[in-house]
């Protein structure tokens, strides 16, 4: 039945974000899933329950990506790079979704249902900030929420020129740069101490 579901919700992003929500009918979806109305409604009440679900669905992965970030031994930097490198691959892996969540961004209100997508946002943001202040060094002259933000938006606008351009700037390369012009000087040179080596201090 997990094998069901997960097609299902398959099938509604690639619609979701090709036609819209309102575009897309129940029936398109069973279709595209290869399944009947009464296996959809068995694991969604509705086309707006599915839609919910998906959506979370969605923000779990970006969830589990930061739970690996904080098992990463290393420096801010080697962190960071990893962090925005697992969200490149996740975008080149699952596009629909991607596609889906910009959709729904710059939509008029009311075209889809009500998912408060900011407050995600802001979750995922206030996450990295945190780790980011437990990373950087005592007394160094980090901002946990200034470069918190910083990647997010630099990460949005890499991944929109993917899409409006096709280039294959979603690599591991562009993640380190990124996270070069963004962290301070001593991190972005490599110089960062790594965790439990600074001299005089504990991280």
């Amino acid at each position: 039945m997990k094998g069901a579901r997960n097609t299902i919700i398959s099938a509604a992003i690639e619609l979701f974000a090709r036609k819209g929500y309102a575009g897309s009918s129940i029936r398109e979806i069973c279709h595209a899933a290869g399944i009947t109305k009464p296996v959809l409604y068995y694991h969604f009440n509705s086309k707006e329950h599915l839609y919910r679900e998906l959506m979370l669905d969605i923000f779990n992965q970006t969830r589990k990506n930061l739970l690996h970030l904080s098992q990463i031994r290393g420096s801010l930097r080697d962190c960071l790079v990893f962090y925005v490198s697992s969200e490149f691959r996740n975008c080149k892996r699952d596009p629909d979704s991607v596609r889906l969540l910009f959709r729904m961004m710059f939509s008029p209100e009311g075209d889809y249902p009500q998912f408060n997508f900011v407050e995600e946002f802001k979750r995922e943001r206030a996450v990295i900030a945190e780790f980011i202040g437990k990373k950087a060094r005592k007394g160094g002259k980090v901002n946990p929420e200034l470069i918190s933000g910083s990647i997010m938006g630099m990460m949005l606008i890499q991944i929109l020129e993917y899409f409006f351009t096709g280039r294959r700037t979603l690599s591991r390369r562009t993640a380190e740069e990124l996270v070069d012009l963004i962290l301070p000087s001593s991190f972005a040179a490599g110089k960062a101490i790594p965790i439990g080596k600074e001299r005089g201090n504990r991280l």
